[in-house]
């Protein structure tokens, strides 16, 4: 694990590709997509997370993006959130767990092979291909935000890209900071809204098929289902080929725009 305190680095002129453009959309949905623009042309992670921590509770998930047109990314990131924040390394550094840390920033590199929970590191890595990680937190105040760049296996950062990331560290978490306070009233999260959808469609499947839908249109994988369900990948399996069944589809294409179609009429008659 590599550690910098980031008040301790030089100044630098660096600045973002589109800047003008992403302060026009601070505390709008576009900022993140924005953003994930911008940081993509400058360093081109695979993934591109960031949480806000306050003391003890539960991190609060501010935008995760990914390359490609599944949300793989917010599916971890709400697993994070949930079971594995307390194990990640970084927190060892950045988080006033157990004790007052002082406000300031960091940058904390860390990979897959250096997280000793098993399970954290199969959910939020391994079973997404995801091996290397720069995280820069800034505290203030007693809350943490966090940006976090990832980079799928064999693909790992180099000392140009890290230089990059760090010379806009204090530009980025800035933005990312002022667009958490200014977003608009909290939302549901993309599994909620999911949930919600489907539920409204599908009144009558089961929870337990409506949990693995649900995780299927949020990206998450069939690895990723039977940790967070604590069940067998044939399970999982299971599950899914009767949900498609009861809902009239047969893939998960189908599934995902029956989820996003907003003209979808409620089902009350399930297919048996």
């Amino acid at each position: 694990m590599e550690t910098y305190r980031l008040a301790d680095q030089s100044g630098s002129s660096a600045t973002l590709p589109g800047l003008a453009q992403l302060i026009d959309v601070v505390g709008d949905d576009a900022f993140a997509p924005s953003l994930f623009k911008s940081v993509f042309s400058l360093t081109k992670p695979d993934h591109l997370t960031a949480f806000s921590f306050a003391g003890e509770a539960e991190p609060r998930v501010i935008f995760a993006e990914n390359i490609g047109r599944r949300p793989v990314a917010h599916g971890i990131a709400r697993q994070y959130r949930k079971d594995y924040w307390r194990h990640d390394l970084a927190n060892q550094v950045t988080l006033p767990l157990g004790g007052r840390k002082p406000d300031g920033c960091w940058s904390v590199r860390t990979s897959a092979s250096e997280i000793d929970h098993a399970n954290y590191r199969t959910h939020c890595y391994t079973s997404a291909g995801l091996e290397d990680r720069i995280s820069l937190s800034e505290a203030r105040n007693g809350r943490t935000v966090r940006v976090n760049f990832y980079r799928y296996r064999g693909k790992a950062f180099s000392g140009e890209d890290a230089a990059r990331i760090l010379d806009s560290a204090k530009l980025l978490l800035a933005l990312v900071r002022r667009h958490d306070q200014e977003a608009s009233a909290p939302t549901l999260d993309s599994f909620d809204q999911c949930r919600m959808r489907l539920a409204a469609i599908a009144p009558s499947l089961p929870a337990r098929e409506l949990d693995v839908c649900v995780s299927i249109v949020n990206g998450v994988t069939s690895e990723g289902i039977a940790l967070a369900l604590n069940v067998s990948i044939n399970t999982v399996f299971t599950y899914s080929k009767r949900a498609y069944a009861r809902l009239g589809i047969s893939s998960q294409n189908e599934l995902v725009k029956l989820v996003l179609n907003k003209n979808a009429v409620p089902r009350s008659t399930l297919h048996n």
